[in-house]
C-alpha cells in the first residue's frame, strides 16, 4: 500500500472501533515443522514461557487474518505470542493514529508514513512512542538490519523512534514504485506500430487507442489507483526532483537562483502541469480519475474501460491485481498477457535526460507504543528480530518444508511453482511487512509471487532503466532538516496537480494561486530557515 494518503480532516471523524479481532486458535498445527530453538534474545526479563497478545495495526492486516494460516500460527507459537490485529482505513488513518494517541490506545505496534512529519514529531515530544535502544545486541538480526548510514541519519538526539520498512537495497529499484502499464494489443489495431518512447508518441498511442476504441468500450485514456500517483508521472517532464510519495513530508530540496527551493516550485514545474492539462483536456487521461481509487481503477483497465494504468507496488502488483485477479477471469486460460499489456519505460525530460519517480529505500515505519512494558517491548523486539533472520525469510520466501517447496542441499524447489504463496498466506504475508517490503528478494526469478512472464517484463523495465536514467539532482538531508517553520509544513502535490488538471482558469493562473496558498502558510518563511541551515552546514 505504498503512498496512502493521509489528511487531518475537518469534516466528520470517523472513529474505528478498536475492538481486537483475531479469534481463538487451535493451538495443535496441521503441519509438522523443524524444531527449533527460542529466539536468543529474551534479557530483559521476559521470557518465552510467559504468554503475550501483541496488537498491531496495519493495512490489511484484520481483513486478511484466518485462524487458519500455519505460518502465523508457527511463528506465534515459537515466541508464544498472539497477534491482534487492529483494524485501520487506507484514508484518514493518520488521524486514527492521532485519536489513538490523544486517549491512550494505541496498539502495542503501528505502521504509517510519518517520519518527518509533523505528527511524528508530536509523537516523540509527547512521549506516545518508544525509542528503539540502543544496545540490541540481544536482537542481532534486528541490528544487523538497522545497521546503515540512512537510518542512522535518521535519529534524533541520537535516538532511533521507529523501524523502516525497507524495500530495496537502492532507490534505482523505484522505478519500480510508480508503473504505467498500457494495452499495447488494443494499440496495435489502432494503428501503432511501435512502444512509445517519448511523451509525443505515449500521447499518440493513447489518442489513437481512445479514438479507434477497438473493442467498442467507450475507453478513456490513462486511468490511476489513486490520484496521489500523478505526480511520479508527469513531474518527470520539468521537475523530476518533484515526486513524492504522498506523505506531504518528504519533498524534495534543490538550488534554483541561489536559493534551495521545494522541488515542486520550480519555475520549471508550470511545464509538468501544462503537460498534465492538455492530456486531460485532449481526453487522454480518465475523467472520473479524481474520484478513482484502487479497485476501480484495476477493474477500469482490466474490463477495456482505460487504455492506461498508473499503479504502485511494483510488476507483483500487476501480476497479481491486475493478471490473476481480474484479467485470467474475463479471459480464462489467456497466456499472452504480458505481450497484450506492455510497461512504459521512461521518459524523456525537457532537459533530454530520463528519470523515474525517486523516493527512499523504505516506505513507512513502524512505531512501538510508549504504553508497552520492558517485558512486551523485549517480546515485540524478539518478533522484529525473528523477522530478519533467515528462518523466518526462508519461511516467508518457500513458504513450509515439505508441502510448499523442497531443499535439496542448499537449494529449495517449489513444489508447485504456480502457487503464489501472497495468495495462499495472505495473513501471513501480510504481517511479514510489519519489518519490510522484501523488495530484493521479488527481483528474483525464484520467487513465485510473481509469474515468469512477470518477471521478464520487469527484467526488462530495470535493465533499461538502470542503462537510461539519471538521478535527480537533488539535496537529501535538507529533507530530513527539522525548522520550526518546516516542522509543519505540508505538501500534498497530488492534490494540487489535480486542481490544475480540471481547472477552467490558464495553468500559469490556477498554479499562481495555489503557490500563493503555499506562501499564506509560510512557504517563503520556510525557505528562509532551511537556507539559513544549509549555509550553517557549509552547503553553498
Amino acid at each position: 500500500m505504498n503512498g496512502a494518503k493521509r489528511r487531518m480532516a475537518s469534516t466528520l471523524v470517523v472513529i474505528l472501533l478498536i475492538s481486537l479481532i483475531a479469534g481463538c486458535r487451535d493451538s495443535d498445527s496441521s503441519y509438522e515443522f523443524n524444531k527449533m530453538q527460542a529466539p536468543p534474545n529474551a534479557s530483559t526479563g521476559s521470557s518465552p514461557s510467559e504468554h503475550m497478545d501483541i496488537s498491531i495495526a496495519l493495512w490489511d492486516l484484520a481483513e486478511n487474518m484466518t485462524v487458519d494460516d500455519p505460518l502465523v500460527r508457527h511463528l506465534e507459537k515459537k515466541l508464544n505470542i498472539t497477534i491482534k490485529p487492529v483494524p485501520i482505513t487506507t484514508e484518514n488513518y493518520m488521524q486514527q493514529f492521532q485519536i489513538w494517541a490523544s486517549t491512550d490506545q494505541l496498539p502495542d505496534i503501528f505502521s504509517s508514513d510519518a517520519i518527518n512529519s509533523q505528527y511524528y514529531k508530536n509523537w516523540r515530544e509527547r512521549g506516545v512512542i518508544k525509542a528503539i535502544p540502543d544496545d540490541l545486541s540481544p536482537y542481532p538480526h534486528l541490528a544487523k538490519y538497522l545497521a546503515t548510514q540512512e537510518i542512522e541519519d535518521l535519529k534524533e538526539n541520537g535516538k532511533l523512534y521507529f523501524i523502516p520498512r525497507n524495500t530495496y537495497d537502492s532507490t534505482d529499484y523505484n522505478v519500480l514504485d510508480r508503473l504505467v502499464i498500457y494495452r499495447w494489443d488494443l494499440a496495435q489495431q489502432a494503428g501503432i506500430a511501435k512502444e512509445p518512447e517519448t511523451w509525443e508518441e505515449f500521447r499518440a498511442m493513447l489518442k489513437a487507442i481512445v479514438d479507434k476504441d477497438p473493442e467498442n468500450q467507450n475507453i478513456t485514456g490513462l486511468t490511476s489507483v489513486g490520484n496521489l500517483l500523478l505526480g511520479g508521472l508527469f513531474w518527470l517532464y520539468s521537475s523530476p526532483a518533484a515526486t513524492s510519495d504522498g506523505s506531504g513530508s518528504d519533498f524534495k530540496w534543490i538550488k534554483e537562483n541561489g536559493k534551495f527551493i521545494p522541488a515542486v516550485f520550480s519555475e520549471h514545474s508550470v511545464d509538468s502541469l501544462k503537460l498534465l492539462r492538455d492530456f486531460y483536456t485532449e481526453g487522454l487521461i480518465d475523467p472520473e480519475l479524481p474520484a478513482t481509487r484502487g479497485e476501480m481503477g484495476r477493474d477500469k483497465f482490466a474490463q477495456g474501460k482505460a487504455a492506461a494504468l498508473l499503479i504502485a507496488g511494483s510488476i507483483q502488483s500487476v501480476d497479481i491485481n491486475i493478471n490473476q485477479e481480474r484479467w485470467q477471469k474475463l479471459h480464462p486460460g489467456d497466456t499472452r498477457f504480458y505481450d497484450k499489456i506492455k510497461v512504459l519505460k521512461p521518459l524523456p525530460s525537457m532537459d533530454g535526460n530520463r528519470y523515474h519517480a525517486l523516493f527512499k529505500t523504505f516506505w513507512s515505519e513502524s512505531y512501538i507504543s510508549s504504553k508497552v512494558d520492558d517485558k512486551k517491548l523485549d517480546r515485540i523486539l524478539q518478533l522484529f528480530d525473528y523477522m530478519n533472520s533467515p528462518e523466518f525469510e526462508e519461511m516467508r520466501h518457500y513458504g513450509l518444508k515439505d508441502v510448499d517447496y523442497t531443499r535439496n542441499g542448499n537449494t529449495n524447489r517449489m513444489i508447485d511453482p504456480n502457487v503464489s504463496l501472497l495468495t495462499k498466506y495472505k495473513y501471513f504475508s501480510n504481517l511479514a511487512n510489519l519489518l519490510d517490503w522484501d523488495g530484493m528478494f521479488k527481483l528474483n526469478p525464484e520467487y513465485v509471487g510473481i509469474s515468469p512472464e512477470g518477471h521478464a517484463a520487469q527484467q526488462e523495465l530495470l535493465d533499461y532503466s538502470l542503462a537510461n536514467t539519471k538521478k535527480q539532482n537533488y539535496e537529501s538531508r535538507l529533507t530530513n532538516l527539522s525548522t520550526p517553520t518546516k516542522d509543519s509544513f505540508t505538501i500534498f502535490d497530488s492534490d494540487d496537480m489535480i486542481r490544475v488538471m480540471i481547472s477552467k482558469l490558464p495553468v500559469e493562473a490556477i498554479w499562481k494561486d495555489i503557490v500563493d496558498g503555499y506562501k499564506e502558510k509560510g512557504l517563503d518563511k520556510m525557505i528562509a530557515e532551511v537556507n539559513a541551515k544549509a549555509k550553517e552546514m557549509g552547503m553553498e
